[in-house]
């Protein structure tokens, strides 16, 4: 087996794991940690979730519980929630992508260049939501004197982050023994 097939598969089962990771973030939630009498307080009663996607909203879309649920979130988690998503759909793409590469068995030369692309841009959008979120979490204490944390979601984010970043250089490698090697 070649280079470059070895650094694809390796490349893949980066590119899965950060996919994995970022489906968790996004679909759990525990972005922070607030207790739950101080929510209850700031929301007059109601549960609050502390995640980017309600469950409810996946499960039947076209509620009223996820209009009013998007109608109500901040333009900076409107901004963490697409990111979120669309680096998702990015990283499948790419582990698709990856696969069919891997599958061909000539002119990958020519096709592999996009996995570089794919990454940087997965990279690009976590490193948005990470940043976005961890400058705005602070929102939620609302003036309590609460010891709310960054949670668990929002660490599997920097997580999924750090494997994304690690497959722009498997990226670039693969496609550079692509190229010159075989």
């Amino acid at each position: 087996m070649c280079l470059s097939g070895l650094t694809q598969i390796l490349y893949g089962l980066i590119m899965t794991g950060s996919a994995i990771l970022t489906a968790v973030a996004l679909f759990t939630p525990g972005w922070n940690t607030i207790e739950n009498n101080v929510k209850d307080v700031t929301n007059g009663g109601k549960p609050d979730w502390n995640g980017l996607m309600p469950w409810s909203c996946i499960s039947h879309s076209q509620g009223s519980t996820c209009s009013d649920w998007w109608a109500e979130l901040p333009g900076w988690m409107r901004c963490v929630v697409i990111c979120m998503i669309l680096s998702l759909i990015v990283q499948i793409v790419a582990i698709i992508y990856n696969l069919l590469t891997c599958l061909a068995c000539c002119c990958k030369k020519y096709i592999i260049h996009p996995l570089t692309l794919f990454a940087v841009v997965s990279t690009i959008l976590l490193l948005i939501t990470v940043i976005v979120y961890a400058a705005n979490w602070s929102e939620f204490q609302n003036g309590f004197n609460t010891s709310s944390q960054l949670g668990y979601s929002f660490w599997l984010a920097v997580g999924a982050l750090i494997l994304s970043a690690a497959d722009v250089i498997l990226g670039a490698l693969a496609v550079f023994l692509g190229e010159n090697c075989c």
